[in-house]
């Protein structure tokens, strides 16, 4: 599993971001990483692992960056079949001899509030605190938009990741993109809203409520049928972003214009829920063979 996590890691400089490693005291950093983000994007998502060469443990405290408002660790973990994320303010503890792995589906950073979106290419500097090692300055490789990141295949929940490629979605979008996503993640407590969803292609797009957050999510056809691409919030509703994910020129217009007509007739409140999601959910398999998807958004 550490072979494959640095496998990847040498993969994404190779692609143009040059991802390296940095040591403080007992503590050695192995390349940090992030993606790229889509435009509009608020939250990205930091991945690297940490190895303690030490004989006693020590904890990551705390995380900051000139390109954030806030950097915060969080934790994600399965709660009644739902995977749920939230912040670890108790730190990341590294127990003495051992590589710990902040990756999709697990611990991981999260930038907050971003101004300037990560471009494929950049390096983002960042300060991780330790309890013993004390404090290191790192830079964080930022890669593909879509490429694969971390050591392990995302697994979340709810609206926030779930791999459908081998849901069979039949030939009527407008009626099985709802049906399957109701019965994927609805629970008696926790209904699903899914409208509108737009279709063009081998592309779709559907709106999505519940439990009080919402967002949108880029579905692709295929010989096995529909399958959620990735969730976001407004970083889907414009042509160019849609172009930049892989979405044809033609496509991404028609895609564009059919879901802000069809927004067009629902109320204030869906749309502001609609886009309270930030960042974006890249989901399993989205990417095909090449790469797997991570946790880079919050419906709030």
């Amino acid at each position: 599993m550490k072979k494959l996590f640095l496998a990847v890691l040498i993969v994404l400089a190779a692609q143009g971001a040059k991802a390296r490693d940095y040591t403080a005291g007992e503590i050695v950093v192995l390349g940090p990483a992030v993606r790229a983000m889509l435009p509009g994007a608020k939250v990205g998502g930091g991945y690297l692992a940490i190895r303690n060469s030490g004989g006693e443990a020590d904890v990551l405290v705390s995380v900051s960056s000139d390109r954030a408002r806030s950097v915060q660790l969080h934790e994600m973990s399965v709660n009644g079949g739902i995977m749920v994320m939230r912040e670890a303010k108790q730190g990341l503890e590294l127990p003495p001899g051992e590589t710990v792995e902040l990756k999709p589906g697990g611990y991981h950073l999260m930038f907050m509030d971003i101004d300037k979106p990560f471009k494929e290419g950049e390096q983002i500097r960042a300060t991780l605190t330790f309890q013993k090692a004390g404090s290191v300055d790192v830079e964080f490789a930022v890669g593909s938009a879509f490429g694969s990141i971390g050591a392990a295949k995302a697994q979340q929940g709810d609206m926030k990741g779930m791999d459908m490629s081998h849901m069979d979605m039949g030939d009527d979008a407008q009626q099985t993109i709802p049906a399957r996503l109701k019965a994927m993640f609805e629970t008696p407590e926790k209904p699903l809203t899914v409208n509108p969803v737009v279709v063009q292609g081998d592309w779709a797009i559907a709106g999505w409520l519940q439990d009080g957050r919402g967002g949108r999510a880029l579905l692709k056809n295929s010989p096995h049928g529909w399958s959620v691409y990735l969730c976001s919030g407004d970083g889907i509703t414009e042509a160019n972003a849609l172009e930049k994910i892989g979405v044809s020129a033609a496509d991404a217009s028609a895609l564009s214009s059919a879901l802000k007509a069809a927004e067009a007739k629902l109320d204030t409140k869906t749309l502001q829920l609609f886009s309270s999601f930030e960042g974006t959910v890249l989901m399993e398999q989205s990417t095909g063979d090449a790469g797997h998807g991570g946790h880079e958004g919050h419906a709030q």
